[in-house]
């Protein structure tokens, strides 16, 4: 799926607005970009790594998200999950008509990419 991940990210990205996309991949392997210098790529994984692990943590009370959105002064980071246990964080400026129907429907096809 990493070969997959890298081209879909290729060809999605970069977007106005998105700073940073890091995405998790079932075997704990990473693939990130960084469109700004708001966030490095160890910062990233980083912070996917811990919103994995909440988005996990709700399975746990019996919710199971498929995408999830946190909200801070500057930055906004949508979360997508997969049953497959893959993720894609789209970390995006803070700032209005950045949302964007071109975002929503990346975020929908890798909810779709192949798992191979």
């Amino acid at each position: 799926m990493k070969e997959a991940l890298q081209a879909f990210v290729g060809r999605n990205l970069p977007l106005p607005g998105v700073a940073a996309c890091c995405a998790r991949l079932v075997d704990r392997t990473f693939v990130s970009r960084c469109y700004s210098d708001w966030f490095t790529t160890a910062q990233a994984e980083q912070v996917v790594s811990r919103l994995a692990l909440a988005a996990d943590s709700l399975g746990y009370h019996g919710i199971q998200p498929a995408r999830l959105c946190w909200v801070f002064e500057h930055c906004r980071i949508q979360l997508a999950l997969r049953r497959d246990g893959a993720c894609l964080a789209l970390f995006l400026e803070n700032r209005p008509g950045v949302s964007s129907d071109e975002l929503q429907a990346m975020l929908e096809e890798f909810a779709g990419l192949a798992a191979s």
